[in-house]
């Protein structure tokens, strides 16, 4: 035998997003997800799916009921999807 041989799998968690910002998210998921992971995250916004990559900074139970409550900051968007997530986010301000 070699040795011990690694892997990571990937799949699609269903989340509800609480708060957004240009910089990061909190979400709600059904699973924890280790603090300091990166992963892609895809926001659906006004029939766009907007693509990020987010890394977790905080992982904690959620307050009410089962699932976890994650805060995300984003640490690469594509420019034309950060114009659509800035143009969207000044649109609920006003």
């Amino acid at each position: 035998m070699i040795g011990e041989i690694r892997g990571t799998a990937r799949g699609q968690i269903p989340a509800r997003l609480i708060d957004l910002s240009v910089g990061g998210a909190l979400l709600h998921l059904s699973m924890p997800l280790e603090i300091g992971a990166i992963h892609d995250f895809a926001l659906q916004i006004e029939g766009h799916t907007v693509w990020v990559q987010g890394e977790v900074k905080r992982c904690e139970p959620a307050a009410a009921g089962p699932g976890h409550q994650l805060g995300v900051e984003f640490i690469g968007i594509d420019p034309s999807d950060q114009r659509l997530l800035q143009s969207y986010l000044a649109a609920r301000r006003a």
